[in-house]
């Protein structure tokens, strides 16, 4: 295999993490508010985050074939930057 041929493949991947995470995410945060279990919502955000950043590899790497992706890029940026401060933010106030 060459070089694009994994590159390939680690984007297939990615991708398919990335939709993985949508039923996880939602099974997670239902159990969560349900049981209103802090560490299952925290799961749940990590596990959507994550996502959020495998689809940001996914759409960067199909941008430089269509340049109008690199505002998809730029919005997941803004989503997760957003996402991530809220997090550290929620925790660091329950420490």
């Amino acid at each position: 295999m060459t070089g694009a041929d994994h590159v390939d493949t680690l984007i297939t991947w990615l991708f398919v993490y990335f939709v993985l995470t949508i039923p996880g995410f939602l099974v997670l945060a239902l159990i969560a508010g349900l049981t209103r279990s802090p560490r299952l919502r925290l799961a749940a955000e990590v596990v959507v985050l994550s996502g959020c950043a495998a689809l940001l590899v996914v759409v960067v790497e199909g941008a430089f074939d269509k340049p109008l992706l690199w505002l998809a890029a730029v919005l997941l940026v803004a989503v997760l930057v957003f996402g991530v401060t809220l997090l550290v933010r929620t925790r660091r106030d329950r420490l």
